[in-house]
């Protein structure tokens, strides 16, 4: 019994500090648990199954990605690759988690760009749509601090146009996008947007093209017109790049 509570502690130990702090009891008998994985460039990550999906608050944007058409799929027997516009040498937390059954779970800390083994993702949670992915890293801004989402892409390519999952328990209509720049001054602006309920319950998605926007962060918040709820999203800070095609 020491040992195997030892070879428990060891596990969780072992995991890099990036990943989500699950206990190795909640994770036992899943098939595949969520536990540390070594990607083809020698760096750990973590990846696996968790027991229940994790928990979102009310209407709040669980997921931001570059707009890709059709969706991608994940192939067994291949390596993945997962993209995204930023300083060249700055890490960024990388979390993919399932939106539905199975709850497959991901974490890497990377620079650039990740690539891994798809043998998992693709037998566990295959559509890439049905995964909420966040992309994040910290900037000081004014010698204050924000946790930037980076708009997330598998394979190669890029665009501007970002796509942007929201999780909420009850129906909504989004309609208006509050953007307000952080990175200079200048008036807040509201825009029209078209939202759509996603593939999974208790999601809707739309689509903001940033491709007029100067490179920075921005403040974004989706939200109801007044004349419905009024209800609306809890503001993240979005970093804009604006990369070449790759």
């Amino acid at each position: 019994m020491l040992f195997s509570c030892a070879s428990s502690v060891w596990a969780q130990e072992s995991k890099p500090l990036f990943c989500a702090k699950v206990p190795e009891s909640v994770l036992s008998g899943l098939a595949v648990p969520y536990a540390r994985k070594v990607s083809p460039d020698g760096s750990a990550y973590c990846e696996g199954l968790l027991r229940a999906p994790i928990a979102f608050a009310p209407l709040r944007i669980i997921s931001v990605k570059q707009q890709q058409d059709p969706k991608p799929q994940f192939a067994v027997g291949s390596t993945a690759l997962l993209r995204w516009c930023d300083e060249p040498n700055a890490p960024v937390h990388l979390a993919l988690r399932s939106m539905k059954a199975p709850m497959f779970a991901l974490d890497a800390l990377q620079a650039g760009q990740f690539r891994w083994s798809a043998d998992l993702i693709a037998q566990w949670q295959p559509d890439w749509n049905s995964i909420a992915a966040r992309g994040t890293r910290e900037i000081e801004i004014s010698g204050q601090k924000y946790e930037v989402f980076l708009p997330l892409r598998i394979g190669l390519g890029y665009t501007n146009n970002y796509s942007f999952t929201v999780n909420g328990k009850l129906p909504v209509r989004l309609t208006t996008a509050l953007i307000e720049s952080i990175s200079s001054p200048g008036p807040p602006e509201i825009i029209r947007i078209v939202s759509v309920r996603g593939s999974v319950s208790d999601t809707w998605v739309t689509t903001i093209p940033f491709s007029a926007k100067p490179k920075g962060v921005f403040r974004v918040t989706l939200g109801e017109d007044v004349e419905q709820a009024g209800a609306s999203t809890e503001p993240i800070y979005l970093l804009h790049h604006s990369c070449t095609t790759k």
